[in-house]
């Protein structure tokens, strides 16, 4: 038997408490402490410092910025919050356990559906007032209205336990995945460290000081030099044309970028007649991000995406390496203070020069091959050791 509950009869629902810093002063110092972001991926962790945490854990957690109910994940461990993260505090906390609570993520995200956005957001407000409909247990009186005392947890569980059941014995059955199926067909199945590949790793960036223009790695086999450079002369930007929306993808024409980090600012396809940018190029967003893009794409307006181009994009493998050389640029920047390309093209980057102090893009190109080996190997090892995990944690349940 089932029933519809708002989501705000279940919990109280407020903001997540955060340090009052910038990030660079927050992740100034490592550590193992998970800090949120607004982010769909990586249950929303953002990374790691050395503070201490301003939530204990054992809750659901959500951002109320625009990507909806992708960014709501239970949280197992002690963390520390983050602007516009919001956190689902139960009324009853002691009958709720993970299972409880994935459950119940999967009802809101089925209940939320689509179409949140920049302008419409995933507020707290608004997820109160969600319904969704929860297991309860059966009364024998009469005409019993039932009510969140009725909730049945043990259904919960089991059904979740069951899910996990049914997931062990899919892996179980496809030992051969899609990703073994994909390495040989593609010809990366070989994905051995060479003589080479462990050089050019050893030679792998060290970062430098501001102060510093160039810097030295030593190896066994010689040395490699790294030059910092300025964005601005690397690097041309240009943004859209059109203020391209969630409503005009319709699976058609070119991708859709936009900000964010989720499937790497990807929202789908729109044949809307605006600026097409060219493939071999980097995108960059308000809050840092960068990828690189093999593709033709469009771009929205209203969140600020640019598009850097420049001789320097020799090929995928550079634009790949630039990109890396970029990933700390998020921690400089947060909703309060965005990235704009005014800002953006007076930061500097390190990378490789010869002995002619060129920009050595063999180098580069022979690091990323490298790097791509080491990522497969992990992937293919992580798969095995997924089947053997799941198969443990459900075991000892």
């Amino acid at each position: 038997m089932f029933k519809m509950f708002k989501v705000g009869e279940l919990f109280d629902i407020h903001p997540t408490v955060a340090y009052k810093m910038k990030n660079d002063e927050l992740f100034a110092s490592g550590g193992t402490t998970p800090v949120l972001s607004n982010s769909s991926v990586n249950n929303g962790i953002g990374g790691y410092c050395g503070l201490a945490p301003t939530e204990q854990g054992h809750m659901i957690t959500f951002s109320d910025t625009t990507t909806g109910a992708d960014t709501m994940f239970y949280q197992p461990s002690s963390f520390i919050g983050y602007p516009h993260v919001q956190g689902m505090y139960p009324f009853e906390p002691d009958k709720w356990d993970e299972k409880c609570y994935l459950y119940v993520i999967s009802c809101i995200r089925k209940s939320a559906g689509n179409g949140w956005s920049y302008a419409v957001k995933f507020n707290r407000a608004l997820v109160k007032e969600l319904l969704i409909e929860l297991p309860v247990i059966e009364s024998s009186e009469p005409n019993h209205e039932c009510t969140v005392n009725d909730i049945d947890y043990k259904y919960m569980q089991d059904r979740i336990t069951e899910l996990e059941q049914d997931r062990i014995t899919e892996l179980e059955q496809d030992r051969i995945t899609e990703l073994d199926t994909y390495l040989i067909a593609s010809g990366l199945d070989d994905y051995e460290l060479n003589d080479e590949d462990k050089e050019i790793l050893s030679l792998s960036p060290e970062s430098t000081s501001d102060e510093a223009s160039t810097s030295e790695a030593d190896c066994k086999n010689g040395k490699v030099r790294f030059k910092k450079y300025l964005l601005d002369d690397l690097f041309e930007s240009a943004t859209g044309d059109v203020d391209l929306q969630q409503k005009d993808i319709n699976g058609k024409g070119q991708f859709f970028v936009n900000s964010g980090v989720d499937n790497q600012g990807i929202k789908g396809k729109t044949d809307r007649k605006a600026r097409i940018f060219p493939s071999n190029t980097i995108t960059i967003d308000f809050w840092g991000n960068a990828y690189y893009r093999d593709f033709d794409y469009k771009m929205a307006t209203h969140n600020h995406v640019f598009s850097l181009s420049g001789k320097i994009l020799r090929n995928r493998l550079v634009g790949l390496y630039i990109v890396s050389m970029l990933s700390k640029v998020p921690t400089l920047f947060s909703y309060n203070n965005m990235a704009t390309w005014n800002k953006l093209k007076l930061l500097k980057i390190s990378l490789p020069v010869n002995a002619n102090e060129e920009i050595d893009f063999e180098y580069m190109e022979r690091y990323i091959r490298a790097i791509e080996k080491l990522t497969i190997a992990d992937v293919s090892k992580y798969k095995n050791r997924l089947i053997a995990t799941t198969k443990q944690v459900v075991i000892q349940q």
